[in-house]
């Protein structure tokens, strides 16, 4: 005996699907289920509305949405920053959240380091984290100086050591 319809979309068995889930009849609701069509075959199948190019039109921009919350940041924006905090002295927590909420912040900043590296920068001493600054700090003379003045001090500096010595 064959049955008069297929069954292909659950709104096509009205609402004992949903009384089903309801009272809690675990048995007809699989039934039910076991009814529908599995073959993809029967399934009614959709098309995106197009932009005047042709193309499809992306979902984001279909339904409105605003950009995706970017996940990982090189450096952080002081702007984004700024903004929040100042929605938060001015309206609150509630306000400070929906500043957040429609420009969020990323989920991790990163620095100029990679992840590994910046681990072990954090960890290390507070001399080895800034390489550069440390070297920009004892550099005492200027890129262009004259032989006989860079002899001049090198002089005067071995003359402190040795009286401090």
């Amino acid at each position: 005996m064959r049955p008069e319809g297929i069954l292909i979309n659950e709104w096509q068995l009205g609402s004992a699907l949903n009384q089903a889930v309801h009272q809690g009849h675990r048995g007809e609701f699989g039934l039910l289920l076991s009814m529908m069509v599995q073959d993809v075959r029967y399934h009614g199948s959709f098309q995106l509305e197009k932009t005047e190019q042709g193309e499809p039109l992306p979902l984001r921009q279909r339904f409105e949405l605003p950009e995706p919350q970017p996940t990982i940041s090189r450096f952080p924006d002081i702007h984004r920053s700024e903004a929040c905090a100042q929605a938060f002295h001015q309206g609150g927590l509630v306000q400070s959240r929906l500043q957040q909420c429609i420009t969020p912040e990323p989920l991790d900043i990163r620095g100029e380091h990679c992840h590994g590296m910046s681990e072990a920068l954090a960890n290390a001493e507070p001399v080895s984290r800034q390489p550069d600054s440390l070297a920009q700090k004892l550099r005492v003379f200027p890129a262009q100086m004259a032989l006989a003045d860079l002899i001049a001090e090198q002089r005067l500096q071995s003359a402190a050591l040795r009286a401090v010595a």
